[in-house]
């Protein structure tokens, strides 16, 4: 029987204030009767998530709210300062201020944060299904939304966010480096509450798009495989173009988002200790607080690079006693696809899926050896393997792999440093090779 994706409700809203339901969670894979309608389901499913969750509606009921609480956090502290700064002020103006302050408090910003909080439970609701719905079926004909992002660049909610989370840090550092005025430290709450609704705005759309990505990549991987599996059975030749359709696109490098990101905020701040010399102190904070973000965030990427690389080392390692001597072995990562859980895997496939492993692997007289360090084994008989191919990386930080195509239908990626060595040797040995 067909799973239900609305659980006999109307999409239809049943009041202006209320959503309509989201669908129910899918049911187990053999629930639906055939392929047809388990595809038919999961379009419509997906289709009514990622409408409501990038509705304009959902997103001007955040703006406005979100810009109330950043009105009221900027009005709060400018009337408290400039109520104490008079020079005609008491202790009645004062108190008259904060009365004020807890007015705009309770009567604007509490029920603007509860409408906040409402909508960020149910975006989470959303997502978890959207999950859910996605891993339903991830064959190689599954269509994907593409509404998250395209050609390798997120959603353009991500961007205004981070335009105004640029901006937000720019007029941080010029409210720090006026320290001299206390009245300007008055907008400090103000750029601080829009730098956290922008985050959290960028934190979602880079995570959607982050998991769209992922999916997509699932499903280019098994285009992809299906179109090299057809054209090595008709022994035609793999041009590059003709696999570049079913690939995802290239990835922004980091390095080029991170100058775009910090260039205004440099340029900005020459500029103000060019026109005001005076506020060095200012300057001086604001310059300790940017270095405390490089001297975080660098060695961090640079650790986990380092440690990644010396679990590979130290993988093959200890793996190296269980290969021939003269063996050449390469250190592997394996388990690199996600697993949907639908079907039982084989010893061959079971190293295709997920979680990522370390192992070692070799090519000896005519067999696939590959060890991992959880004790799994695989020998790969050559004359069992339809073809191989090499593909480059899309994203800076990760090395190519070589994915070993089977005859049977299944097919194991290995990622590496030496995925090139890896390929060639599997040329070498009389299994067809192309390059992605």
């Amino acid at each position: 029987m067909t799973t239900n994706t609305t659980n006999g409700h109307s999409p239809a809203r049943t009041s202006l204030f209320r959503a309509a339901p989201l669908p129910e969670p899918p049911g187990a894979p053999d629930s639906w009767p055939d392929r047809g309608s388990r595809l038919q389901d999961q379009a419509k499913a997906l289709g009514m998530l990622v409408r409501e969750d990038l509705s304009r509606g959902r997103a001007l009921v955040f703006l406005l709210c979100a810009g109330v609480v950043t009105l009221v956090a900027g009005l709060v502290p400018a009337m408290v300062i400039d109520a104490a700064d008079s020079e005609s002020s008491n202790s009645t103006d004062v108190a008259v201020a904060v009365v004020l302050a807890v007015v705009l408090l309770a009567i604007l910003a509490v029920p603007a944060l509860l409408v906040l909080r409402a909508l960020r439970k149910r975006s989470v609701r959303r997502f978890e299904l959207l999950r859910q719905w996605a891993a339903v079926d991830r064959g190689h004909d599954a269509d994907f939304p593409t509404s998250y992002g395209a050609e390798g660049y997120p959603h353009g909610r991500f961007f205004y966010s981070a335009l105004t989370l640029v901006l937000a840090l720019i007029s941080a550092v010029a409210v720090l480096a006026g320290m001299s005025d206390p009245s300007v430290l008055g907008l400090l709450p103000c750029l601080v509450v829009v730098g956290l609704f922008a985050w959290s705005t960028i934190r979602k759309y880079g995570a959607r798009y982050g998991w769209a990505e992922r999916e997509r990549v699932i499903r280019a991987r098994a285009r992809r495989r299906e179109l090299y599996r057809t054209q090595l059975s008709q022994a035609a030749s793999i041009h590059a173009e003709s696999a570049k359709t079913y690939l995802s696109g290239m990835r922004i490098h980091p390095a080029l988002l991170y100058a775009a990101l910090v260039a205004p905020a440099v340029i900005v701040t020459v500029v103000f200790v060019i026109a005001r010399p005076q506020d060095a102190s200012g300057m001086a904070v604001a310059g300790l607080l940017a270095l405390l973000v490089i001297v975080v965030g660098l060695p961090k990427v640079v650790r986990m690079r380092r440690r990644e690389q010396a679990e590979l080392d130290s993988a093959v390692a200890s793996l190296a006693p269980a290969f021939a001597n003269g063996v050449v072995v390469h250190p592997v990562r394996y388990g690199l696809a996600e697993s949907d859980d639908q079907s039982v895997r084989s010893s061959f496939s079971a190293w295709d899926f997920g979680p990522s492993r370390t192992g070692a692997l070799a090519v000896d007289a005519g067999v696939l050896l590959a060890r991992g360090t959880d004790g799994a084994a695989l020998d790969l008989p050559l004359t069992e393997v339809q073809g191989a191919v090499f593909i480059r990386s899309g994203v800076a930080w990760l090395s190519p792999s070589v994915d070993v195509l089977l005859s049977s239908g299944e097919a194991v990626e290995f990622r590496s440093r030496h995925a090139k060595a890896i390929t060639e040797e599997l040329a070498d040995a009389g299994v067809p090779v192309t390059t992605a």
